[in-house]
């Protein structure tokens, strides 16, 4: 696959400014490197917008290598990522022969444990063997929040087993070859202690609420009676 092309479609509402497009853009930088044309579309933009929309598929069916950066929604692709996937699906039913086209995906989440991320790297599996693409793999990581929109090279070195991951496995994609397990293990490792994480992570819960003047409902359980839901 060297010299190939390869899409990044950046799924997440935040667009550019997100941990997704953090994690795909330094992807794209360490294929371009190796050779790769490499080109980035944004998904919500284009499905409210028929002109983009054709554009980005038409991308879809002229890459060698497509990439798909989300973030984890509780447990869920975002729901539009899902549509456009739906939407690819059935625009390529019916082709056959060899998948000539390859597939892979990076995925992140809030939760501090990347094992939240399975079920999602199981769907783009499965979206892979009904649109045509070979799957290569799924580059999954938790403590997602704390990278934000900063470029990964600029993230310190709690993203230090990430770097390293993103750069062995671009030298998998670049072969058009399966990111080995133990890659996809080194790129799910915590970015620092549990407890850390917490800490910030609460601490960020209690300015936002200080912000909005909501700081003594932070312990409201307005479900927590309901029946039937």
């Amino acid at each position: 696959m060297n010299g190939g092309k390869v899409l990044l479609l950046v799924g997440s509402p935040r667009g550019m400014a997100s941990t997704s497009n953090s994690l795909g853009d330094h992807l794209l930088s360490l294929l371009e490197e190796r050779g790769m044309a490499t080109k980035k579309l944004l998904v919500y933009p284009a499905l409210a917008d028929e002109k983009k929309m054709t554009e980005l598929l038409a991308a879809v069916d002229a890459c060698d290598l497509l990439v798909a950066a989300f973030p984890l929604y509780v447990d869920q692709l975002p729901a539009p990522l899902i549509d456009l996937l739906l939407m690819i699906v059935e625009r390529r039913q019916g082709r056959q022969g060899e998948a000539k086209q390859a597939l892979a995906a990076i995925v992140n989440c809030g939760f501090p444990e990347t094992a939240h991320c399975r079920p999602a790297g199981e769907i783009m599996r499965i979206f892979a063997a009904q649109a045509g693409f070979r799957f290569l793999g799924c580059l999954a990581a938790g403590m997602g929040g704390a990278i934000g929109n900063r470029p990964l090279a600029k993230a310190g070195g709690i993203v230090r087993h990430q770097l390293k991951a993103l750069t062995q496995a671009a030298a998998y994609l670049a072969e058009g070859k399966e990111i080995p397990a133990e890659v996809i293990g080194l790129m799910g490792k915590a970015m620092m202690p549990l407890w850390f994480y917490n800490l910030v992570g609460n601490w960020g819960w209690k300015r936002t609420a200080r912000k909005f003047k909501v700081s003594g409902r932070l312990h409201d359980k307005p479900y927590a009676d309901s029946k039937g839901i």
